[in-house]
C-alpha cells in the first residue's frame, strides 16, 4: 500500500461538526420533550433483512475501496477530504453555462444531503433514548438495533453521495487545496 495521507478539508470538517452538534442538541430536545405514553410496537417495522443486505453492500464497498484507494481505510473520510472540497469549489467557480448551473444544483443538493445526514446522525444519539423515537424504527424497538440500522444507512449513503459528487463536479486544478 502506498504511504499517502488523506488531508481533511477544514471547512468540510467544521461543517460536519457543526451539523452533528446541532443534531445532538436537537436529539436532547426531542428526548426532553418525549411523551410519557409509550406507543405500541408494530410488527414488521424493524427491516432487519434489508439491512443485512445493506451491511453486505457496505462491507464489500469498504473492502474494495480501501484496497483500491491510496489512503487505505482512511477512504471513509473522503467526503470531508480536500480533493472533493476543491472539486466542489471549482464547480461553483466555473461560470454560468447552463450545464454548469445544473452541476451546481446537483452539487448543492448532494452537499446539503450530506450536511442533513450529519445532523440526523447526531440527532439520533439522544433522541433514540426516547422509546417512541425507536419503537417502530428500522432496527427497533431496541436502541442498539435502531442505531445500528440508522448508522448503517449513513454508511451506505455517504459513499454514494461522494461518488455522485465526484461525477457531477468539475476537476480542480493542480493548485487545488
Amino acid at each position: 500500500m502506498t504511504n499517502h495521507r488523506l488531508q481533511l478539508s477544514r471547512p468540510a470538517v467544521i461543517t460536519a461538526t457543526v451539523s452533528a452538534t446541532a443534531g445532538l442538541a436537537t436529539g436532547v430536545a426531542v428526548f426532553l420533550h418525549r411523551s410519557e405514553q409509550i406507543e405500541p410496537h408494530v410488527n414488521g417495522t424493524s427491516a432487519w433483512l434489508p439491512h443485512l443486505v445493506v451491511l453486505a453492500i457496505v462491507a464489500t464497498w469498504f473492502a474494495v475501496a480501501s484496497r483500491r484507494s491510496p489512503f487505505g481505510w482512511m477512504v471513509i473520510f473522503g467526503p470531508v477530504g480536500r480533493p472533493i472540497t476543491a472539486r466542489i469549489r471549482a464547480t461553483f467557480r466555473s461560470g454560468f453555462h447552463p450545464l454548469i448551473l445544473l452541476r451546481c444544483l446537483a452539487t448543492a443538493f448532494l452537499v446539503l444531503l450530506e450536511v442533513y445526514m450529519a445532523w440526523r446522525i447526531g440527532e439520533q444519539v439522544f433522541a433514540g433514548l426516547d422509546p417512541n423515537f425507536i419503537n417502530n424504527a428500522w432496527g427497533g424497538p431496541s436502541y442498539l438495533g435502531a442505531m445500528f440500522c440508522h448508522y448503517l444507512d449513513g454508511a451506505l449513503l455517504y459513499p454514494i453521495c461522494h461518488v455522485l459528487l465526484r461525477k457531477v463536479t468539475v476537476p480542480a486544478g493542480p493548485t487545488a487545496e
